[in-house]
């Protein structure tokens, strides 16, 4: 008798602690069927969002009902909701603010959707999901059905885009380039990196479009140097609001580009903590550069632009970098309308607040691959260098903004 009611005693105390475990399972249950619930409301919600039509909607559109980005992805107040089979009553909160604080038309936005709800014994509980959604028209989506190289992303010939067109791709991951045809002077450039890894000299008469590697077996592997290059373009108007950046009018003049280098400013810590300027940050080759153009010798011309192309030889840090300015020589530089002025095509095209290298900068610093498209304008002195920044409604696709380089 007594071993039957011992035996009963633990059993009691078994099936008491297996109806707390039944209780902690079934709320265990309802909590992840909850969270599940509120898991999808919040991405239902930030689908929602990311689903608008267009970035601004017009009056027709808006009255149509067509989702825009400007009007729609916004800051909403709380909202009830009761999805069906549910076993709760959940609170969806939205939250909308700009990426980058105080932009008056944000590129994107911040996006965070909270749901809210209490358990099956009244406790609360919340769920989180943060995103951010970029303010692009969902025009440019149409490129996601179209199929990605299998080769890496496509470039111009198959070869580094610092690369000149007329470049003469020679079959063995290299090209060779002339940048003046009045001169002698042939490039090597690196397909893949850009950079230019040889030098030599060619009878003009060769056409570089008929050369083979074995003609320019003797530039490769001699020299490293970094192509810098773009166009010059001019205008002579003499009033402001004539001046056409996108498409100027006036004709070349004669003129030299040279470089203006400086020492590099990187800094290292030395064996005592003290910043110090890194080692190597000279040029060891003399010259440090080389400039080809196809100026005019002489004024009239009939020329409408200017191309030009520089090699510059690097410093010895690593990697191999470079600083300083490019400019324009054989001009009669000046303030009033009997001088012309230098300006640069300069903007932020990345979005990212600052001039990069690629930007054309009034300085440049730590260069250490080639750049292209560095572009100038030249206008009379005692005009202002125009701008020309984005206006899809007049026509306007690029921009056009420049800046005063010289006079300094």
């Amino acid at each position: 008798m007594i071993e039957a009611l011992v035996a009963l005693m633990v059993m009691s105390f078994g099936m008491v602690a297996l109806v707390g475990l039944m209780g902690n399972l079934r709320r265990s249950g309802d909590l992840a069927k909850q969270r599940s619930e509120a898991m999808r409301l919040a991405q239902a919600e930030t689908a929602s969002l990311r689903s608008f039509s267009v970035v601004s909607a017009s009056a027709s559109q808006a009255a149509s009902g067509v989702m825009d980005y400007d009007n729609d992805v916004v800051t909403l107040d709380a909202r009830s909701l009761t999805p069906e089979n549910a076993n709760s009553t959940f609170q969806l909160y939205r939250d909308v603010t700009p990426l980058v604080k105080d932009k008056t038309e944000p590129q994107a936005q911040t996006v965070s959707v909270k749901v809210a709800w209490k358990d099956r014994s009244g406790a609360p509980e919340t769920l989180t999901l943060a995103t951010v959604i970029s303010r692009t028209d969902p025009s440019f989506g149409g490129a996601l059905g179209v199929t990605p190289p299998t080769n890496s992303i496509r470039v111009p010939d198959g070869r580094n885009p610092a690369i000149p067109v007329a470049a003469k791709d020679l079959g063995n991951k290299s090209s060779a380039f002339r940048p003046s045809g009045g001169s002698q002077t042939v490039w090597v450039f690196n397909n893949v990196t850009g950079v230019i890894t040889g030098k030599c000299s060619i009878d003009i008469g060769t056409a570089v479009s008929s050369l083979t590697p074995r003609d320019v077996d003797t530039c490769k592997n001699n020299t490293v140097g970094y192509l810098v290059g773009g166009t010059i373009r001019f205008s002579d108007t003499r009033q402001q609001e004539d001046i056409a950046p996108a498409a100027p009018t006036g004709t070349a003049l004669p003129l030299s580009v040279y470089l203006s280098l400086t020492p590099s400013q990187f800094t290292v810590r030395n064996a005592n903590g003290a910043i110090v300027l890194a080692p190597g940050g000279e040029y060891s080759i003399t010259p440090n550069h080389e400039c080809f153009s196809d100026a005019p010798s002489s004024s009239p011309s009939t020329q409408t632009l200017v191309n030009y192309n520089c090699i510059v030889y690097p410093n010895s840090q690593s990697p191999r970098n470079w600083w300083g300015q490019v400019l324009l020589g054989g001009l009669n530089l000046g303030t009033d309308d009997s001088h012309v002025k230098v300006c640069r095509y300069s903007a932020d095209y990345n979005g990212n607040t600052r001039i990069d290298n690629e930007e054309h900068p009034a300085s440049y610093s730590g260069v250490s691959y080639s750049l292209v498209r560095q572009n100038f304008l030249v206008i009379r002195g005692s005009l202002s260098c125009p701008t020309a920044t984005i206006d899809t409604s007049a026509g306007i696709f690029v921009d056009y903004t420049t800046y005063q380089l010289q006079p300094s």
